[in-house]
């Protein structure tokens, strides 16, 4: 049986920490969630009389993805321009219309809260055809960690290697020491071959030239992708103070008196659950029994034996359980040994776990 008493709050701290994990992936891993689908725009027509048994689409683990209205969809949610938002400027998403942001490479912009209208930066170019990689939320956690992504492609003659420089853009490493040269503008872009959206698990290849083949599984050798997975841990630490002379008690029966270390219970009767049976301050037993005790419990004694009456005798401390302030068992510490509760002592134990 256990003792209790409150936290105080002083006592309790909670920090967080980033952590990260490595995945790769190739074009033949579309069991686990992992694919591309290419991206039409199509015509007025082909949506307004979209006909299901005639339109372009893959299929992934019994999953079907038309081609025209997959595009409408990552055109609506990351391409057109974004409206009448309130809220962060986000340099993925978005940024103000009136700022030098949409000319202004995004490093040289920090995240500022906004009311002012957003518009998509000029990196962001979706063309008529592109490429969409999907990467299932349960590998990335909460986000892709941005400049983590390596998009290789040997499906050509020539091997393309496509890196993110941790702002939503994709760039060919061949090409890097120009690409951080430039500035994009509304009527040059720089190298930007494609684009990610860390939060979403999602990468576009919006190249129409050369790269237009990228992830697109037409070759031989196919692609592979390797990113680092986010996920915010939360490190819970608890600081249990026991002062002197306190939880001196014991609720170990057999240090009371008549009691051999086993007892049998009479005869069963069916009823309905009966509250245990206690005895005096301060050797309490609380709760219900599990199932239909005999009309008579057992009724606990009183009066301890002469070795727990000693001076020096101590409890001992083996777990330490973390409550909530509805009664409930959160967590459980074991010490790795029993620690002797002295009464002229204050004992502090640290409980500490991870949670995400």
């Amino acid at each position: 049986m256990s003792f209790r008493k409150n936290i105080d709050p002083e006592n309790v701290l909670i920090s967080s920490f980033e952590v990260n994990k490595t995945f790769t992936f190739n074009d033949t891993d579309s069991g686990s969630g992992f694919f591309s689908v290419p991206l039409i725009k199509g015509s007025d027509s082909n949506l307004s009389n979209f006909q299901i048994g005639t339109a372009v689409s893959s299929t992934f683990s019994g999953s079907t993805y038309f081609h025209v209205p997959t595009y409408q969809q990552i055109n609506n949610l990351y391409y057109k321009d974004i409206r009448n938002i309130r809220g962060y400027v986000d340099l993925i998403r978005g940024v103000p219309t009136s700022s030098n942001g949409v000319v202004t490479y995004p490093v040289e912009r920090p995240l500022t809260n906004t009311v002012r209208e957003l518009k998509r930066p000029f990196t962001r170019q979706l063309h008529d055809t592109a490429t969409l990689i999907s990467v299932p939320q349960r590998f990335f956690g909460e986000s892709i960690k941005p400049g983590s992504i390596t998009l290789t492609d040997d499906s050509t003659a020539q091997t393309f290697i496509l890196k993110d420089d941790s702002y939503g853009n994709l760039y060919d490493v061949a090409h890097s020491a120009s690409y951080a040269s430039r500035v994009p503008t509304s009527t040059y872009s720089g190298s930007v071959v494609g684009n990610v959206f860390y939060n979403d698990g999602v990468i576009v290849i919006t190249d129409t030239g050369s790269y237009s083949t990228v992830a697109t599984d037409d070759g031989a050798d196919g692609f592979s992708l390797k990113f680092n997975s986010t996920q915010t841990i939360y490190e819970r630490e608890y600081v249990c103070v026991v002062g002197e002379n306190e939880l001196q008690h014991t609720t170990n029966k057999s240090l009371k008196v008549g009691r051999s270390g086993s007892f049998t219970m009479g005869t069963f009767v069916s009823s309905s659950l009966r509250g245990t049976r206690q005895d005096g301050w301060p050797y309490f037993i609380t709760g219900y029994s599990t199932s239909s005790m005999n009309n008579n419990g057992y009724n606990m004694g009183t009066e301890l034996i002469g070795e727990a009456t000693h001076s020096h005798f101590a409890t001992y401390i083996t777990e330490i359980g973390l409550y909530n302030d509805s009664n409930e068992l959160l967590a459980v510490g074991k010490l790795a040994k029993p620690i002797k509760n002295d009464k002229e002592l204050a004992l502090t134990f640290v409980v500490r776990f991870d949670t995400n």
